[in-house]
């Protein structure tokens, strides 16, 4: 066999390889919504936009007031409703069969919460007590990274089953007061911590190279602490208590995507 027949043959199966390899293999982006719930503990039933109140050190024998602890208002009668969240990313996908295939994607999504009830907020200055409405929507932003198997049975449907890290850069909390509104941005480490892994599980509906994708996620990871102030007398000054508490994370996911190959 001459050189120039040898290489024509290995110029063939290479990019017969690379045809074959580029119909097994697809990438895209999606767009979408998600309506998340947190699961939290009644730790977290507080309004920490507002200065700490002090709570008065009752002396048993005297009934007077010996001195003061301080401690966030509480939410009373207190009820935890799902956020609204907003998701966009893109997929690298790869075709092993017909029936199974391996999709990576990146993005952008969101988790959180929203508490509503009421505060009774004690004035250290005349004993009066101050009820407002309270309205709390916490927003953790997250990167995720997203690795799912996907089955196929017939051709315009998937079952799309896998996991699903997320680094999460921003938690914001927006208070409602009444007429006034607080924003409240959280530290990380410190108040949240910033990692979380989820199990995911959905279906994916293809209409051409368009596609409709549901799913639900559930986070195994506490990703909100509680925070307790205290009064430190030799400063003079109020310090914070971070503490580990129930905040596992789940969500229901539309998005809408092409996939451009």
């Amino acid at each position: 066999m001459n050189k120039k027949l040898a290489f024509l043959i290995c110029f063939l199966a290479i990019f017969g390889l690379r045809l074959t390899a580029q119909e097994d293999m697809h990438y895209g982006v999606f767009v979408g919504g998600s309506i998340n719930m947190m699961n939290i503990d009644k730790g977290f039933y507080y309004d920490d936009s507002r200065l700490p109140t002090p709570i008065p050190i009752i002396n048993p024998i005297s009934h007077d007031t010996t001195g003061y602890n301080v401690a966030y208002p509480i939410v009373e009668g207190a009820s935890v409703k799902p956020n609204g969240g907003f998701i966009i990313g893109g997929f690298f996908e790869y075709k092993a069969s017909k029936l199974l295939s391996l999709q990576f994607e990146v993005l952008y999504n969101q988790y959180g919460y929203t508490l509503k009830g009421k505060v009774n907020q004690k004035d250290i200055s005349d004993d009066d007590v101050i009820t407002y409405n309270y309205k709390g929507s916490l927003k953790m932003s997250n990167i995720s990274a997203a690795v799912l198997l996907k089955i196929q049975p017939i051709k315009y449907l998937s079952v799309d089953l896998g996991v699903q890290p997320s680094y999460c850069f921003r938690v914001i909390k927006d208070g409602e007061l009444g007429i006034l509104r607080e924003s409240t941005v959280y530290k990380s480490d410190k108040e949240y911590n910033p990692l979380n892994l989820s199990a995911i599980g959905g279906l994916t509906c293809y209409w051409g190279d368009v596609f409709f994708s549901a799913r639900y996620s559930l986070g195994f990871m506490d990703v909100m602490k509680t925070k307790e102030p205290y009064y430190l007398k030799e400063e003079k000054e109020i310090k914070y208590l971070y503490k580990e508490a129930k905040s596992t994370t789940s969500a229901v996911q539309l998005t809408i995507g092409y996939r451009i190959k």
